[in-house]
């Protein structure tokens, strides 16, 4: 069982991933996947390519399948991936692609990349909501502006809300504590699924 953990620049993603590790007994029920982007990038295939989109949906895809494949059917941990096979797309929305030059680009289609998640957890962007906390600093790994960063959020929720298992956690509090306790009650529950 793959969940997506999404969500624009500044969300939280990578806080809620140590958090899980830093939780003994979710640890031991949670597979974690590294970024998709990260092998992408090292190919020599510039990211400016339209190439480089299929390239990161085959590369997220590949990681994805060889950890269920390496679990089998007798292993039942989660496989936790940060950003899925759709999250490009809110990229390329950002960089001006059209709806439909995604999915030609990629070969994705919408309901077939739906059915690979069991859940996607969608960890809103603090640039939204609370863009005091919201980092754009090179050393915060995170070059777009507020407004690049509540919009790529936007494309996000756009291409992530109707999978059937779509949670959106806002930034409603001012404590990354309560923010990241929601999103791991929603791995919980969906491990009792």
């Amino acid at each position: 069982m793959v969940v997506v953990l999404t969500g624009g620049p500044g969300g939280g993603k990578s806080s809620l991933i140590a958090d899980v590790l830093a939780d003994a007994r979710l640890c031991e029920r949670v597979v974690i996947l590294p970024e998709a982007i990260h092998v992408a990038l090292r190919s020599s295939i510039s990211p400016r390519e339209p190439l480089f989109q299929r390239l990161l949906a085959r590369v997220q895809r590949g990681l994805e399948d060889a950890m269920v494949e390496t679990l089998g059917p007798i292993d039942n941990r989660l496989i936790l991936t940060h950003r899925g096979t759709l999250d490009p797309y809110a990229f390329c929305r950002a960089r001006g692609w059209s709806d439909g030059e995604f999915w030609q680009v990629t070969g994705l289609a919408r309901d077939a990349e739906y059915a690979r998640y069991a859940a996607v957890i969608h960890l809103v962007s603090t640039a939204i909501g609370v863009p005091q906390f919201y980092r754009h600093r090179p050393e915060e790994h995170r070059p777009e502006t507020p407004e690049e960063a509540a919009a790529l959020d936007q494309y996000l929720t756009e291409v992530w809300s109707g999978h059937p298992c779509y949670h959106r956690i806002e930034n409603d509090t001012l404590e990354w504590p309560d923010k990241s306790r929601r999103a791991l009650d929603l791995l919980r529950m969906v491990l009792t699924v």
